[in-house]
């Protein structure tokens, strides 16, 4: 539907439809749909290059692209730095905005948790207290934004169910406590629910959120 609406909104629609699925792991081929997403997302930036919400699932589209590809693709081909310089681009736009904290708050924390901090520092310039400071100001400054909040207890936990485990506790009870607006966030908060009544069981709480933080 956003597509047949052949505008900037229209095309934005679409990509953060897609993006939503993939979030939720509702498609077979996410490599596939997040390039599409992406797609649609440029798009939408080329009849409005100043949309906020265009540039935003720009970012993120990009961010399903890297994550979904193969270890040997993101490495020749640089696709996490060639992410993090769409997230800069867009923090650029919008210094104080808290989603874009948060896409690069993850950025860093992605990383860390897939290679480990010296790797990670080496390969990428990832940094764990950069991911840190940047996704606890996203989260301060959007209290209300469900994906965010889960997103950022998940990736706290999949670093380290121990040291981040009552942070996560209180991350996703703050989750529990909202209103969703959308499927999506009523789909992210019960999946924050598993988690969260799963924490007394540390190795099945840590999976399920490894495996939305890396669409499965």
């Amino acid at each position: 539907m956003g597509e047949q609406l052949a505008s900037a909104q229209g095309y934005t629609l679409a990509a953060e439809s897609l993006s939503a699925q993939i979030l939720l792991a509702d498609v077979d081929k996410i490599s596939q749909r997040a390039k599409q997403a992406r797609a649609l997302a440029m798009q939408a930036l080329a009849l409005e290059p100043l949309l906020y919400n265009a540039q935003l699932q720009y970012a993120l589209a990009d961010g399903f692209v890297t994550r979904s590809a193969s270890p040997l693709m993101v490495w020749r081909k640089k696709l996490p730095q060639k992410t993090y310089a769409k997230i800069e681009n867009f923090r650029t736009a919008y210094p104080e905005d808290a989603r874009g904290m948060a896409l690069a708050g993850a950025w860093h924390l992605a990383i860390i948790r897939k290679v480990g901090h010296k790797n990670g520092a080496k390969w990428y310039d990832a940094s764990l207290g950069e991911g840190l400071k940047l996704y606890e100001q996203a989260a301060l400054g959007a209290p209300q934004d469900m994906v965010l909040q889960t997103n950022y207890a998940f990736e706290l936990y999949a670093l380290d169910a121990d040291i981040y485990s009552e942070k996560t506790k209180s991350l996703l009870e703050g989750v529990a406590a909202l209103t969703p607006k959308s499927e999506l966030e009523n789909r992210v908060q019960k999946i924050a629910a598993q988690v969260l009544a799963g924490l007394n069981e540390p190795r099945r709480a840590k999976k399920l959120a490894e495996d939305f933080l890396d669409g499965k």
